[in-house]
């Protein structure tokens, strides 16, 4: 009777995979399909951080925000001025037939997956949800909304910060004339979005490491100055264009790195209680 339990036990859990794989399936095949219908406002989003002045229009932000005269933040605003132009001075072009289709497929696929993701990783969430324990789902609810939060948040700011800024530094290396791949130039995009997306989870990575006790809060305040230092190093590789735009960078990720911090004191006392 115990193994014929047990037996029933793995082929529901097994079902409900199943189910919640083909609902993501579904979700990922019905964007998709909308990415491929709606490709003249796709193809604007796009095009959008090459014509558009957006370290002008964040500068202008924080000017209104901090003023002009004497601060950091204006000297940072005037960085953000100096170091871009009115847009980026390169073409995206095709390079025959074949890699219109191939184009055209990847713009569906890429906004499918975009799209889709939240109900995606809600489907992960909620087929492990029952494993966890009566205090664990407690947490789960606002732990899942707290890693939508954080990815959207690093996605936008890659798409307005990051990639206008790797852009224009990308366009003013050479002499030439920039002709860009369509197909090259999405994907760099996309996976600029997402690495930008999973990078602004470093505050529930720093929480998750304390939770296991692989290191506490104490730890990473002690370690500020490590973690500051490879913050300026990646935010300079990556933004190679300007300082102010290295700054533009290596704040938020600092910023993070705190909450992150803040977070794991948090986990800390929940163990402990």
């Amino acid at each position: 009777m115990e193994s014929n339990d047990v037996e029933m036990n793995f082929w529901e859990h097994l079902e409900e995979l199943r189910r919640r794989i083909i609902i993501s399936l579904i979700a990922l095949a019905v964007f998709s399909v909308l990415g491929l219908s709606f490709l003249k406002p796709i193809q604007y989003v796009l095009e959008l951080p090459m014509k558009s002045p957006m370290m002008n229009m964040v500068a202008k932000a924080i000017e209104a925000r901090a003023g002009t005269e004497g601060s950091t933040l204006g000297f940072l605003a005037l960085s953000l001025r100096s170091g871009t132009t009115s847009r980026v001075e390169a073409e995206l072009i095709l390079t025959g037939p074949f890699q219109g289709i191939m184009a055209y497929l990847t713009i569906g696929i890429t906004t499918g997956v975009l799209l889709s993701l939240p109900i995606i990783l809600y489907q992960i969430w909620m087929f492990v949800f029952p494993a966890l324990n009566r205090s664990e789902q407690r947490l789960a609810a606002p732990l899942f909304f707290t890693i939508i939060f954080f990815f959207i948040l690093g996605a936008v700011f890659a798409y307005f910060i990051v990639v206008p800024v790797v852009l224009q530094f990308a366009a003013g290396l050479f002499q030439f004339k920039n002709l860009w791949d369509l197909k090259g130039y999405i994907t760099f995009v996309t996976q600029l979005i997402l690495g930008f997306g999973v990078a602004f989870e470093l505050p529930i990575v720093m929480a998750f490491l304390a939770r296991i006790g692989v290191i506490d809060s104490q730890g990473f305040r002690g370690k500020q100055r490590y973690a500051l230092l490879g913050i300026c190093v990646i935010s300079a590789l990556l933004t190679p264009a300007d300082p102010g735009s290295m700054l533009l960078m290596a704040i938020p990720l600092f910023i993070l790195y705190q909450l992150g911090i803040f977070f794991a004191f948090l986990v800390e006392k929940e163990v402990e209680a």
